[in-house]
């Protein structure tokens, strides 16, 4: 959790939620995370997802993975051709936390030099859900408030 209170932003990487990873074939790469790792990736059918990126609406499929062993887990998402989010990259794609309030989690980040990249929308509400910031050296951070959590949740576990 990235807990906000009136000292600022704390980032507590032993409540590390998932480590996000972007792949062309996500069935290949489960297979490689139980077979080299011992790791169980509960794969969710594919899913419409409305976001801002730079600031531009976009609605994408998207299809994922968590591993049932975890927090933390390891987040498994599929490439989308022509998305400058969903691209592999080498090794980790982004570190994600939970948070109480993610418009004001968001909003402090932005204010530390972390700007954000991408966030997910409903109506004109943006961050909605989760919120990417990217900072100067490429890092990327995605904050999920508690009801994403919990939907992930209920998506991979639950069933």
């Amino acid at each position: 959790m990235i807990p906000v209170s009136a000292h600022g932003l704390d980032l507590d990487f032993g409540r590390l939620h998932h480590v996000g990873i972007v792949v062309d074939d996500i069935e290949a790469a489960a297979e490689h995370f139980a077979e080299v790792y011992g790791l169980t990736v509960s794969l969710a059918d594919e899913s419409e997802y409305r976001c801002r990126i730079d600031g531009m609406a976009h609605t994408t499929v998207q299809r994922l993975g968590l591993t049932v062993e975890g927090p933390p887990h390891i987040e498994l998402l599929r490439t989308v051709p022509g998305s400058s989010v969903w691209q592999p990259t080498p090794g980790v794609h982004h570190l994600g936390f939970v948070v109480d309030d993610l418009a004001c989690a968001s909003a402090e980040l932005e204010r530390r030099g972390s700007p954000l990249w991408m966030g997910g929308l409903h109506g004109d509400k943006c961050p909605f859900g989760t919120a990417y910031h990217r900072d100067r050296f490429g890092v990327t951070v995605e904050l999920l408030d508690r009801r994403t959590e919990a939907r992930l949740a209920a998506r991979f576990f639950d069933k």
